[in-house]
């Protein structure tokens, strides 16, 4: 395919990343020192605005399967995907991350013509409250046909700690998919679930929200630090079940809250300050969401909470090279927009080989939902797929319930597949 991506940031790099080996892939910037970063991939850089027609003609946007407009502007995105829609672009897909120009986190079919419009910020601010509900939880992710798969984090009193998986008390029909333990996936047979386990469990949705009961961790206290939109909207979703205070550095936008939200308490001040964190009682909080424009000021109040006693960290990070730091120094959820908006590409793109559900990403890998559809496949055994070397097939939907995956398993027409597979490898899934 003919693949062009206006933008030559860290969502437009690691989508150029994922798509150049195995298509024509064209890069926009206006920023010399950016487009430079490509030189590493085999794709064609152009220099210029991504809103201009000659720019948009030299980098053959006029026959491009895809325009992606994933600039750090939402004005330049939408300028330059209608402009190339109308050359003649025959898919359009628009990053935006002003909430007030949308309504949901993604739209199909937009009334402007795009085919995709993604809203990061706002798919960030349903994550986070997701994360935020039930305190043991620590990631989500959604799959097709009302599934899910829950990150669970065991803490020395957790209801699981110390029982084998026998011993374990799960809803009906879930199932538990993989272990982590140091940082590594356990293998089968493990004799005892310890403190610091993190537990993947695949199940119905609304079987899995028993696990509510279960893990007994309801978040009723929540504190955010910062005051963008993505606060607002957050509050919104999260204000009839929590009692809620909002910490800003920035008078004006800590006003406004005030005045729009009459039942929350807004604190204006230096936030890092451990005498406003100890008037506030913040250590009394069940969870804490850093949202600040800095990564470093994220992991600083994250840090500082967890020592102050607050049961749950969950925090926005921009540069996806500090995912794994916020992780290994102890933030226990990390939520990265860009990546968002990645995933949430990459899924459409893949949907013109095969019927993807669902493209998210755990430990750094990306985990996909694909459906079996292709008469190859049908009464193939799994342990006969020709997968990438490093991937691994995490489970089987079959019927709504979860499969674990043994080597004379056969697939079946409809059958789900959930595979991890490392980033580079991300587009062989589609030949297999």
């Amino acid at each position: 395919m003919l693949i062009v991506i206006a933008g030559a940031g860290e969502v437009g790099y690691e989508l150029a990343r994922s798509l150049s080996e195995k298509n024509d892939v064209y890069v926009i910037d206006k920023d010399k020192e950016k487009l430079e970063r490509f030189s590493e991939l085999d794709v064609i850089t152009i220099k210029g605005n991504a809103g201009n027609l000659n720019v948009l003609k030299e980098s053959k946007a006029d026959k491009a399967d895809y325009f992606l407009a994933v600039t750090g502007n939402d004005e330049v995105n939408l300028i330059s995907a209608l402009a190339a829609k109308k050359l003649g672009s025959r898919k359009t897909l628009v990053r935006i991350e002003n909430p007030e120009y949308v309504d949901s986190p993604v739209i199909r079919y937009h009334s402007l013509g795009f085919d995709l419009v993604i809203c990061p910020s706002l798919a960030l601010a349903h994550e986070a409250v997701r994360v935020a509900g039930i305190l043991p939880i620590v990631g989500v992710i959604t799959l097709g046909g009302g599934m899910e798969i829950l990150e669970v984090q065991i803490t020395p009193d957790s209801e699981f700690a110390g029982k084998s998986l026998s011993e374990l008390k799960l809803p009906p029909d879930t199932l538990i998919v993989s272990i982590q333990r140091d940082g590594k996936i356990l293998p089968p047979g493990i004799e005892k679930i310890e403190a610091g386990d993190k537990l993947e469990i695949l199940g119905k949705s609304s079987e899995l929200m028993q696990l509510r009961d279960i893990l007994k961790g309801e978040a009723k206290r929540i504190s955010i630090f910062g005051t963008s939109n993505i606060t607002s909207y957050i509050i919104e979703l999260l204000r009839k079940n929590a009692s809620i205070k909002v910490f800003g550095m920035h008078k004006k936008a800590c006003e406004d809250l005030n005045e729009r939200f009459r039942d929350i308490k807004v604190v204006f001040g230096n936030y890092l300050d451990m005498k406003i964190l100890s008037e506030e009682e913040v250590g009394k909080s069940d969870a804490i969401l850093a949202l600040s424009d800095s990564d470093e000021r994220n992991l600083m109040i994250s840090l500082i909470c967890k020592k102050l006693g607050v049961k749950k960290t969950i925090a926005k990070v921009e540069n996806r090279n500090y995912v794994e730091i916020f992780e290994k120094v102890g933030v226990d959820s990390v939520l990265n927009p860009k990546m968002i908006a990645v995933l949430e590409i990459l899924k459409q793109l893949m949907m013109e080989r095969i019927e993807v559900k669902t493209v998210a990403e755990i430990g750094g890998f990306a985990v996909i939902e694909v459906v079996v559809r292709d008469e190859k496949l049908v009464n193939k055994k799994i342990s006969e797929l020709d997968l990438p070397k490093r991937a691994n097939l995490i489970a089987l939907i079959r019927e709504g319930k979860g499969i674990l995956p043994y080597e004379g398993l056969e697939l079946k027409m409809e059958d789900r597949i959930i595979v991890s597979v490392p980033w580079d490898e991300l587009d062989k899934i589609g030949e297999i």
